[in-house]
């Protein structure tokens, strides 16, 4: 949110030095994009967390992590939708210095939970799958809910960065001074911050996430599970059936064989 608005204020102005600004068109459009995607997204991921907290037996270690991850998508789309909406209809930040803070704080919080949910998930799955026994032990819900605890405390304490890396800036034009939420020093200090959150929240989650499901569809394709169990069971008792009726044909042949000798 911040390097969108800092890029859009940059090149907002024309060549007298005006600030442009954008059609009604423009921003109705905008407007009724961002209102759709956040409202469903919001609507959505509501739903799953109601559903999952009001249902006792849907309490399982898997919906914990959705829990979790609903809950970060909740915090994204409140934290990105709401400014885009304020910046389309005012084109300035209206929101003042601490809410420049907390929201550019909300959504890379949100943003990295998401990441270590689907992480935990697909960990949760692997032990389930490859382990099944351990998986009674390792695979609970307490146990979940320390690991999204722990998660959600750790990312909070990561992300405390942006509170002191942010400012608000004046841009002057000759009709207007627009106010912006942006860095507070040079862009170019911002660059390891951007490649180590790159590597935590992004590489690492994804070669874990590659070698996991392959190390799954690999136990998956190795031991077959029957598509139909009732089927089995059929042909395990027409197999029953016929090896009677072939031991009730072979008993008189038997018996006449016997009375012969």
């Amino acid at each position: 949110m911040v390097n969108l608005t800092s890029y859009l204020e940059e090149h907002l102005r024309d060549s007298s030095g005006n600030r442009t600004e954008h059609s009604r068109k423009y921003q109705v459009a905008s407007m009724a994009l961002i209102l759709l995607v956040c409202g469903v997204g919001i609507v959505g991921n509501m739903l799953v967390v109601f559903v999952v907290l009001s249902t006792k037996h849907m309490r399982t270690p898997t919906n914990c992590y959705l829990v979790s991850l609903a809950v970060a998508d909740l915090v994204v789309l409140m934290a990105a939708g709401l400014p885009n909406i304020t910046n389309t209809i005012y084109g300035s930040w209206v929101y003042g210095y601490m809410g420049c803070l907390s929201i550019t704080y909300l959504q890379y919080l949100g943003i990295n939970v998401s990441s270590c949910s689907i992480t935990a998930f697909t960990i949760e799955r692997y032990i389930a799958i490859c382990h099944p026994m351990k998986a009674q032990f390792i695979c609970t819900t307490s146990r979940a809910k320390k690991i999204i605890l722990l998660v959600w405390a750790f990312i909070s304490l990561y992300c405390m960065m942006w509170l002191f890396l942010l400012d608000i800036k004046h841009t002057s034009y000759k009709d207007m001074t627009v106010v912006i939420c942006d860095y507070r020093v040079s862009r170019k200090f911002y660059l390891p911050i951007y490649f180590l959150d790159f590597i935590l929240f992004y590489i690492a989650p994804l070669v874990l996430a590659i070698v996991l499901y392959w190390m799954i569809s690999r136990i998956l394709f190795l031991n077959p599970i029957h598509s139909d169990p009732t089927e089995s069971n059929k042909h395990q008792s027409d197999g029953s059936i016929g090896h009677q009726q072939t031991s009730d044909t072979l008993t008189p042949n038997s018996t006449a064989t016997s009375r012969k000798q």
